[in-house]
Formats: structure tokens, C-alpha cells, sequence
């Protein structure tokens, strides 16, 4: 079986408002909220029998990130949860591949990628409630 590799995108600034605009809906029906953090999660099937090189790697991140800020995409995530906070992802069932993968593995493959076969993005929630 493929590893599934995940990267993590930090939240630019439109995801902060984003968030902003989530709390105050989910307030309404859940009072205890008192605040959402967000990120993006690209979940890469490697069908290579190894792990991706360091250079590889470099690709991958390059790709997922934002060519104007630094350091924005990581392997492991960026949202810890506390004990009064709740892990939600959001995004396609893993056994149904997207138009959004295609399109991107075809861009994995022209920067010599190979072994990416699918990449599908889930948007991550921290909810952070008062218990």
C-alpha cells in the first residue's frame, strides 16, 4: 500500500478572516465556541517503493506553498489541539479522486514527480470551547 504523505499550510490572511466569519456562524448554535483556527492539508499518495528525497520533498513544498511567504507549509501540523479543543477535517472522501487532484499531479509530473499519483486538499478546523 502507497504512503499517504500529508503537508500542512499555515494560514495566510484571508483564512483569518475566514475563520473570523466561521466562529461568529457557529456561535449561534454553539454558544461554549470561543474561537477557529484553520489550515489547508494536502494529502499526497507516493507510489515510490521509497520515501521522497530531501529534494523531492523540497518540490512538494514548493508547490503547496505561497511564493511570497516563507516557510508557510510544513509536515506536521500546525494546529495542536488543547484538552477543551476539538479536530475537525474537512474535504473529498479519500477513495474518490477530484478534479482539483488531477490538475494537480499533472503539475507534480512536469516537475519530474513521478510517484505522485493523487493529492487531495482537506481544510483543517481547531475549535477551541469553554467547558
Amino acid at each position: 500500500m502507497s504512503p499517504v504523505l500529508h503537508f500542512y499550510v499555515r494560514p495566510s490572511g484571508h483564512e483569518g478572516a475566514a475563520s473570523g466569519h466561521t466562529r461568529r456562524k457557529l456561535q449561534g448554535k454553539l454558544p461554549e465556541l470561543q474561537g477557529v483556527e484553520t489550515e489547508l492539508c494536502y494529502n499526497v499518495n507516493w507510489t515510490a517503493e521509497a520515501l521522497p528525497s530531501a529534494e523531492e520533498t523540497k518540490k512538494l513544498m514548493w508547490l503547496f506553498g505561497c511564493p511570497l511567504l516563507l516557510d508557510d507549509v510544513a509536515r506536521e501540523s500546525w494546529l495542536l489541539p488543547g484538552s477543551n479543543d476539538l479536530l475537525l477535517e474537512v474535504g473529498p472522501r479519500l477513495n474518490f479522486s477530484t478534479p482539483t487532484s488531477t490538475n494537480i499531479v499533472s503539475v507534480c509530473r512536469a516537475t519530474g514527480l513521478g510517484p505522485v499519483d493523487r493529492v487531495e486538499t482537506t481544510r483543517r478546523y481547531r475549535l477551541s470551547v469553554w467547558l
